[in-house]
């Protein structure tokens, strides 16, 4: 049984998703994705175990239950668009479907290194990040009491990231400062997380009063048991310099990896004579327990109602309907240990003098898991052909820490939001610099919530959010979208998409 429910993760998702993408957020719930992706003081369901756990504790319909099924969503960031159907979800499962063998779908030609440099390397950009992430709510619970706020969830989250450099589709070289630069370093990061979340939230009554109006100041927190499936973190560092009035270009390279499970079943160092050729794996593999791990996440909420809005004294009768909110949080605070076939490659740091460089790869890279050691393999450079120490000890890894600030304005039909958040950890779930999230949601009528949203971050890749809802007295639907952002607006290539499959309340 356990085994039919790790193969059911990723069909449960394809099925709930329409082709998809986006760049990792805090949750990628419906109602969170059409927003931008923030949503550290807009959650108020189960859902803010994961994002704000104070949130819990805020009362936006009258129930003492909430329930929900099967809500997920997905991202997928990629180096060149399919605008076909089945061609792009066929992108999308390959991010997370193990990589079996070279076919010619992966072959490049000059024009899709040209568009891959036009659309992933602008100016001097040496090295550009992809990332594809699914995340799925088995289940989640709300409920309310006297003075204290609950939530249960069981939620599983893939994420791959992978970041290539330049240098391997164009052999023109970066300027910086008085040398010149082929960037030809890589890495790819891969893992399955499964979150069994508990959490309450409770009025802090010390703070509460800070202002004339009606306030409160809430604390939530939400420990969680991490079961984390087989974990990949391989890393190329491989770059070409010229420096100034030298003839010759000088090669700086060394190859890391940290596996478990079934990636480190598919050992690129033990048979350096031969090519790859085949991997073996399914998802289920991925997906087995190879870590075991705990986490926290931990937030507070200070929130002023106003106008003719009692909710504050009226719990019961009443629900939030005018408000500002000021919110923080830490999320994923805690650690993996990794125990399950350990296993760490560590290559001597080369260093040579060089009168050619390597030519541009003649193939593509999808991010699929083990298909590294394909796409390395198949370059003048491989790093398999270097004298590298093995090891077999098991080590611990960081869950993806941040810290998030958010603020909600919230009048009758109307919200609007906006968020930052700062990772804590460099992981590959996270990014590496802050990201603003901006989002307004708009109830034309009173059961019909339209959201739109964005995302602020120069380094990352841009794209606009939008999504549409269902809500009555006793259950709601909501289904997000994303698209890519370019200079002159939105575009027509689909990158996230997010689904619920129902929330339920009862009075």
């Amino acid at each position: 049984m356990l085994k039919s429910l790790r193969v059911a993760t990723l069909g449960v998702v394809l099925t709930l998703s329409v082709s998809i993408s986006a760049f990792a957020q805090i949750s990628l719930s419906a109602e969170n994705m059409a927003l931008g992706g923030g949503g550290t003081a807009y959650l108020t369901g189960y859902e803010a175990l994961f994002v704000n756990p104070a949130n819990l504790r805020i009362q936006e319909k009258n129930y003492s239950l909430q329930i929900s099924l099967l809500q997920g969503g997905v991202y997928n960031e990629y180096l060149l668009p399919e605008t076909d159907f089945s061609a792009r979800s066929q992108q999308f499962r390959s991010a997370f479907l193990p990589y079996k063998s070279m076919d010619s779908d992966y072959e490049l030609i000059e024009a899709d290194r040209s568009s891959i440099l036009r659309r992933n390397y602008p100016g001097s950009r040496r090295v550009a990040p992809f990332q594809s992430v699914a995340d799925l709510h088995w289940f989640g619970m709300k409920w309310q009491g006297e003075s204290k706020s609950y939530g249960l969830s069981l939620r599983s989250r893939v994420f791959s990231k992978y970041e290539l450099g330049k240098g391997y589709f164009s052999s023109t070289a970066v300027e910086d400062g008085d040398n010149l630069y082929i960037d030809r370093s890589f890495r790819h990061q891969y893992q399955t997380i499964h979150e069994l979340s508990f959490g309450y939230a409770e009025s802090f009554d010390f703070l509460n009063g800070l202002s004339p109006q009606l306030s409160e100041f809430i604390v939530g927190i939400a420990p969680k048991v991490v079961v984390a499936g087989s974990h990949l973190d391989a890393r190329y560092d491989n770059v070409y310099e010229h420096r100034d009035g030298s003839e010759n270009w000088v090669r700086s390279a060394q190859y890391q990896q940290y596996s478990t499970g079934s990636f480190s079943e598919n050992r690129p160092f033990l048979n350096q004579n031969g090519a790859v050729s085949f991997i073996d794996g399914t998802f289920s593999d991925l997906s087995k327990p190879a870590g075991i791990g705990f986490g926290l996440d931990v937030g507070i909420t200070y929130m002023i109602t106003f106008g003719d809005d009692l909710s504050l004294l009226q719990r019961e009768a009443a629900t939030t309907q005018k408000s500002l909110r000021l919110s923080f949080s830490i999320t994923d605070l805690g650690a993996i240990y990794q125990f399950d076939q350990p296993y760490k490659i560590s290559t001597q740091k080369v260093e040579e003098e060089l009168t050619e460089l390597p030519r541009v790869s003649d193939i593509r890279f999808s991010g699929a898991p083990n298909e590294h050691l394909f796409f390395l393999d198949d370059q003048n450079d491989t790093p398999f052909e270097l004298d590298s120490d093995q090891s077999e000890d098991t080590f611990y890894t960081m869950m993806p820490t941040s810290v998030q600030a958010g603020a909600l304005f919230q009048i009758n039909r109307i919200k609007l939001m906006g968020d930052v958040r700062l990772p804590v950890i460099n992981h590959e779930f996270a990014s590496k610099a802050p990201v603003v999230y901006l989002g307004t949601e708009l109830k034309l009528l009173p059961f019909l919530p339209l959201r739109l949203g964005t995302r602020i971050a120069p380094h990352l890749p841009g794209y606009y959010s939008l999504g549409i809802g269902f809500e009555s007295k006793y259950f709601e639907l909501n289904t997000a979208l994303k698209v890519k952002s370019s200079q002159i607006g939105p575009t027509n290539e689909i990158v996230g998409a997010s689904m619920a499959g129902i929330k339920i309340y009862i009075p």
